[in-house]
């Protein structure tokens, strides 16, 4: 459900307006400031009104409206939390499945709960250790990920729950699906990307398509880092927690400089993140870093840059 008040007073504040800016003959500041605290409602005419005074479509507004913690697909992947194949997160693992599918056979959920459990089954079997096809070579994962794909390439208009279900199913990708949807979603993102506090959803889908890629497409990762680089140079000072982003682009940086054949430099530029992800306190990010690196720099070196597990650029 949409809070609408809330959603407007976001988005005034947002773009640095007062009520009383957008108070008109006929839409006084205190309908507005009820309308915000939800005490009332407007009429349809008068919200598009208000929005198109502040610069908002109304498709913009739909898309930003409501609370991630009333997001299906956000509640199912806070209960199964990170997954990494260990025997306690694949329990957690499970039991979103079976929440999933039990949604599913009752009617509640909607889409979220269709996705969320193909995307459960999908990591179920792609994250088994007895394998060494790549991720989205394994045929479970492509049996779940296809009716994703297929929803996405026949969607019309992507909004949120398009790119949320975008950012679950791109580790099963092929790499040709990966980068014709990761550039559709990235136009889409860019549409609410005037939006200040939509700028890093749209940086963080950038990313999304280059780790999906940088062991597969070489070409395709280098134009997704070279647009994430642009977008992070204009984000402006309202966006202040850029840390880990920018470390993110150092280190994504060196593994592509790695692939293109400066292992050594590059090896070097994606190890200097290390430090500071251990003074952040974020040790096992420093941990995934370090191990995606030497492995990157041992198979480079050794000829077989084919054996680099994929998966390790979708931990970071």
């Amino acid at each position: 459900m949409i809070d609408y008040g809330a959603t407007f007073k976001r988005l005034r504040e947002d773009k640095g307006l007062k009520i009383v800016d957008l108070e008109q003959p006929n839409i006084s500041r205190s309908l507005i400031g009820k309308f915000e605290r939800g005490q009332t409602r407007i009429s349809a005419d008068r919200l598009d009104k208000l929005l198109s005074d502040m610069g908002v479509s109304h498709d913009e507004f739909l898309f930003l409206g409501g609370d991630r913690s009333d997001n299906y697909i956000y509640m199912k992947l806070h209960e199964m939390g990170v997954q990494t194949g260990e025997p306690k997160e694949m329990q957690q693992l499970e039991a979103m499945i079976t929440r999933s599918t039990n949604d599913l056979k009752h009617g509640r959920g909607g889409i979220g709960a269709r996705f969320m459990r193909e995307f459960g089954i999908m990591l179920k079997y792609g994250i088994d250790k007895e394998t060494d096809k790549q991720f989205y070579d394994r045929v479970e994962v492509k049996k779940r990920v296809q009716p994703a794909v297929d929803f996405l390439k026949q969607a019309e208009t992507w909004g949120r729950i398009e790119l949320d279900i975008f950012t679950l199913f791109y580790p099963g990708m092929s790499p040709t699906d990966l980068l014709a949807l990761g550039r559709l979603a990235i136009k889409r993102a860019h549409f609410y990307s005037q939006l200040r506090t939509e700028q890093m959803r749209l940086v963080n889908i950038i990313d999304v398509v280059f780790t999906g890629l940088i062991y597969t497409d070489i070409e395709g990762a280098a134009e997704m880092l070279a647009l994430e680089e642009s977008v992070l140079k204009s984000m402006d000072e309202f966006m202040t927690n850029l840390t880990t982003q920018r470390l993110r682009l150092v280190y994504s940086k060196g593994i592509l400089q790695m692939l293109q054949g400066d292992v050594e430099g590059g090896y070097a530029q994606a190890m200097s993140v290390v430090p500071a992800y251990e003074i952040a306190g974020m040790n096992q990010t420093a941990k995934f870093v370090q191990e995606a690196a030497k492995l990157t720099r041992k198979e480079i070196l050794a000829g077989n840059p084919d054996n680099i597990p994929h998966t390790y650029s979708m931990l970071i």
